[in-house]
């Protein structure tokens, strides 16, 4: 297969570098919800959208046998040079409406920050088509909390040029939207709060990965904008490093027969 880009609605190719600034996922949650969907060693998984391989990552540790799924080569060049130490993942080009795998052929399916980026209804399709019998769906974000001081202070810069900003899907309640499909069972939503403590530097380079945030604004310069106030901001902090609450948002449903 040709390691090209697959055109998508998102396009994370100029983003992809500071990806991996990103927070990661609550290795608790991953366990938590490992154990309700009864997924042990070796059962076959795929991450659909997986990006710089973060949700990848825990889920080669969990020792499953992933498959990766990542539309943007740029993404998936970082993906791959993350996970190289793992000998139980395979990454290829495709994308969640068309994710070139066989039927029946995985016992999870996984969507990292990326579920909200697809076209529902040819995906819901696809989980289908690619999920055993009885086998499990699983989509995540981190939520940064806006409660938070410093998430307070971000907020206002950003909408001082963005009264109305959106968050898109991202922070949608997903539980509604499954539950009325057909297509899933025993739909829970877990939250696992946790709190990074990260350089300042690599808090105000993470955020020029932001995807959300880049489609909010009218053009680039407008979102340089943004970005430089916000580093001005981080910057009059006293600490060389911020602390930094999220939640780990999880929805997990089980197919039915």
């Amino acid at each position: 297969m040709k390691n090209n880009n697959i055109k998508t609605n998102w396009d994370y190719t100029a983003l992809a570098h500071h990806y991996d600034l990103r927070a990661d996922y609550s290795k608790l949650l991953i366990k938590k919800i490992l154990k309700k969907n009864n997924c042990k060693k070796n059962y076959p998984v795929a991450d659909i959208g997986a990006g710089t391989g973060k949700l990848t990552k825990l889920l080669c540790e969990n020792n499953l046998i992933v498959s990766a799924i990542e539309p943007n080569k740029n993404m998936r060049f970082y993906g791959q040079k993350n996970t190289k130490v793992f000998n139980n993942v395979n990454w290829s080009t495709g994308k969640a409406e068309d994710t070139t795998l066989k039927s029946n052929s995985v016992y999870c399916v996984f969507f990292g920050s990326s579920f909200n980026t697809v076209n529902y209804k040819k995906t819901l399709k696809e989980i289908k088509r690619i999920t055993i019998k009885n086998g499990f769906f699983c989509c995540m974000w981190n939520h940064r909390n806006l409660k938070n001081i410093h998430q307070k202070e971000i907020e206002k810069i950003i909408r001082s040029y963005l009264p109305h900003y959106s968050y898109g899907d991202r922070r949608r309640d997903y539980k509604k939207m499954l539950i009325k499909e057909n297509l899933f069972s025993n739909v829970q939503k877990i939250i696992q709060s946790f709190t990074l403590k990260i350089n300042k530097k690599d808090f105000i380079k993470a955020w020029k990965s932001h995807g959300t945030l880049r489609r909010n604004c009218k053009n680039l310069t407008e979102f340089t904008k943004i970005i430089l106030d916000i580093e001005k901001y981080v910057n009059s902090l006293r600490n060389d490093y911020i602390k930094i609450p999220y939640d780990n948002v999880a929805y997990i449903a089980k197919l039915r027969n």
